[in-house]
């Protein structure tokens, strides 16, 4: 039995081949220890986390000449 507990992540776009995905691995002992709503919100972190790192977003005004 694993020792640890897998957790895919995945961000997609909604265009062809713009998906990324990940794998974090999180000891089962500590996993096991945390309330649901605990996992719920280590997942949402994690996921977050890994958004922010394989996308980029700006906004600016553009002055009228």
């Amino acid at each position: 039995m694993s020792s640890v507990v897998r957790i895919r992540l995945h961000v997609g776009s909604g265009y062809a081949g713009a998906d990324h995905e990940d794998v974090v691995e999180i000891d089962k002992e500590e996993w096991e220890s945390m309330s649901e709503e605990q996992q719920n919100s280590l997942m949402d972190d994690l996921v977050i986390d890994f958004r922010n790192n394989v996308i980029e977003c700006s906004a600016w005004v553009i002055e009228e000449e």
